[in-house]
Parts: C-alpha cells; structure tokens; sequence
C-alpha cells in the first residue's frame, strides 16, 4: 500500500511528497536529492527495525522468566491483540507485571523482570540518541541536510531544529522476525570488503552495516523460504552464468563450467546481479526486508537493466520491498509495463524529482496522467545531442 513521505526544508526538497510503495522508484537529473532521501527513509527504518528487535530481545527475556503459564517457544507466536502485546504496545509496563503475579505466573527472578520492564522504559527513550548517531554517520554532519528539516510518514514525525533530532512514533513496538533492512551504494564492495576497515564506527553506518551482512550466515530452515532461494538462484544464474560465493574474507565467481574466479576478475555488471543473488542465498533477504539500491543500472547493459527489474519483481513478490534511485528511462519502462503487464501498478511508485531555481518538488507520476515527464527529464540530454552534433 503507498505511503506518502512529507518533506519539509530538506536539502533542496523545500515542501513535497514523495510516494513510497512495495517497489519505490526516485528518479530524475544528478543533484535533486535521491540520495538523500534514500539515505534518510534508510536510517529510519533501520533505526525502528534496530529499535524493535531491542524490544522483541527484552521481550524474549521477559519470557524466559516465566515458568508454567507461557513457554518460550509459544511466547514468539505471540499474536498481535493478546493482552501482553497490547500493554507493550501501550508502554503499560507495570501492568505486565501486576497480570504475571496476579495469574500467579513463578518467576525465576522478580528483581530480574522488574530490571527489564525499567530497561523498556529507558530504551523508549533512546531511539532519538540512535538515530541521530545513526544520521550523522550516514551523512557526516546534519547540517549536510539542513539546519531546520522536518519528516513526516506514517505515524512517524522527525524534527531536526538548533541541532536537536526529535521523533515521534505512535506505535511504538511490533513483534517481527529478524530481517534486514540494506543499502547497496555500490556492488564493488564485493571486490573491496577485503581492504576495507571493518572495526565498529570507521566507516559510514550503511557501508559497515552492509559489510556485516555480508559477513553474517543467517542460517534457518524455512520451507518456503528455500524455495524462492532456489528458484531466484536459478534465475540470477541465468543471467550471469554462475553464482557468487563467499571465499572468507572475499569472493569468488563461481561459473556454471565451475571454473572459479576470484571477484576482482568478474565484470561489474555480475557483481551487480551476483550481489543481489548472495544477499538472497546467504538470507539475508527474505520476507519482511527491505532493499535500498542507489542507481543499480550503472555498469548494467540495458539488457540486464530490464533483467535486474524482473529480480526487483521477485522480490517484491517474495515480501521485500525496494527502494531505489535512477537515472535509467530503460528500467522505468520497464518496469512500468510488467507493472502494468502483470496487474501490479498498485504496488509500484514512481517519483520524478525536478530541481527549477534551486527548489526540488517531486511529481508522483502515473501512466495516464503525467509519464512522458519521466522521458523529456531523461532523455532531453541525447536528444540535444542529436540536434546538435548530428
């Protein structure tokens, strides 16, 4: 279901809105803001999903407390609406309590489960030092943003003013499994994650948080799970003519002959397929996860273009959303015609961000309404070239 994200005095976004969907597209000329905004909407869903797998840890632990009434193991099954997920939900952390004695629920430790019902409390008061630790590594300095810039999405509203970073959330805690959320500026971090410096707080947090994932075995059998693994595998597979595989502290490319080629022989365009087919095998994709990609055409012939569009559709079938930047009219139709083509147009959203007199103002762009916009944005250049030289 789309989203609309309101952006205030954020870089050269003065006062717009851009739409978010299962599959998010930002397009438009160098130097109007996708990279910010994809940077921005990053760092508040990895702060949340950070935020929320704190609380699903201390919940677990509140559990493990718990002897004859709840067991662990029905404790992750937890469903939304029970009584001890809405009083998380509320924050009634005294009334967690007060139900555990009341049922007469032993608990191993009450000094134990009273320390971890203050530590919630305490840790609802975090996310903004987080986030805002968070944003300053991504971008450097927030003032690289603005001095005074206001977000607002969903039941989230952020405020950045006289360098103070305040957010506000309704719904404060959700119970979800481990998933990833990913930014890929580059695929060649597959040929530099040996020579980069992976000690906590060197490198900018979705670079480090990247390497991390790269380096993390996220080992579960799910049935179908493994079946999208294998059917995506195949698919990537296809395209690149062999698999990329892990080889310690780097990679190599495995070929479909099983010649094997260290990843600093493999082409750009492969390590760009082969890192999205390793974030799915290695699961670190899966269900739940979302995707941040800045402009996954570069080193891509137009024909794989369209081929990296087709894996963007299945993982979004699979449950992942993506979100990424373009300067490609190739990958917007694209994907605009299977979109159409397939019944999806719901589920996808393009956003063309024009920069006129220094001001960046988003168009949300529908097929019958406004498309062509898309094409004069990018392809007016070679067009120019046309007139002019031929």
């Amino acid at each position: 279901m789309a989203e609309l994200a309101h952006f205030k005095n954020f870089a050269k976004l003065k006062d717009t809105s851009i739409e978010f969907n299962d599959i998010t597209v930002l397009a438009g000329k160098p130097g109007t803001g996708k990279s910010y905004v994809m940077k921005m909407m990053y760092s508040i869903e990895e702060a949340l999903y950070q935020k929320d797998k704190n609380y699903w840890s201390i919940y677990q632990t509140i559990f493990s407390l718990i002897d004859g009434f709840y067991f662990y193991d029905k404790a992750k099954q937890l469903p939304e609406g029970t009584f001890l997920y809405e009083m998380l939900d509320k924050k009634n952390y005294s009334e967690i309590l007060n139900y555990l004695i009341k049922f007469n629920i032993k608990l191993h430790n009450k000094d134990r489960a009273i320390k971890v019902l203050e530590n919630i409390i305490q840790n609802e008061k975090s996310i903004e030092f987080y986030l805002n630790n968070l944003i300053s590594s991504i971008f450097v300095n927030q003032k690289q943003i603005s001095n005074d810039y206001e977000l607002s999405f969903g039941d989230i509203l952020l405020k950045y003013k006289n360098e103070k970073l305040s957010l506000k959330r309704e719904k404060v805690y959700t119970i979800q499994n481990e998933v990833e959320v990913v930014f890929v500026e580059t695929p060649l971090i597959l040929e530099f994650k040996k020579f980069m410096n992976h000690e906590k707080g060197k490198t900018p947090y979705h670079i480090e948080s990247l390497l991390n994932v790269l380096d993390t075995d996220y080992s579960f059998i799910d049935e179908e799970q493994d079946k999208f693994i294998k059917s995506f595998r195949e698919k990537s597979q296809e395209i690149i003519g062999g698999n990329i595989e892990s080889s310690g502290d780097s990679f190599i490319f495995n070929r479909m002959d099983d010649k094997n080629y260290d990843i600093l022989n493999a082409s750009s365009g492969i390590k760009s397929i082969g890192l999205l087919q390793y974030l799915v095998t290695n699961k670190a994709l899966k269900k739940g996860s979302v995707l941040f990609w800045e402009e996954p055409e570069v080193h891509l012939h137009p024909e794989w273009q369209k081929k990296m569009i087709e894996l963007f559709l299945e993982l979004m079938n699979a449950g992942i959303k993506i979100v990424f930047s373009t300067h490609s009219p190739y990958m917007c139709e694209y994907l605009n015609a299977l979109s159409k083509n397939r019944k999806l147009t719901d589920r996808v959203s393009f956003n063309l961000l024009q920069e006129d007199n220094g001001v960046v103002e988003n168009v949300i762009l529908k097929d019958s309404e406004n498309w062509d916009l898309i094409q004069s944005e990018l392809l007016d250049p070679l067009e120019e070239i046309a007139w002019e030289y031929l």
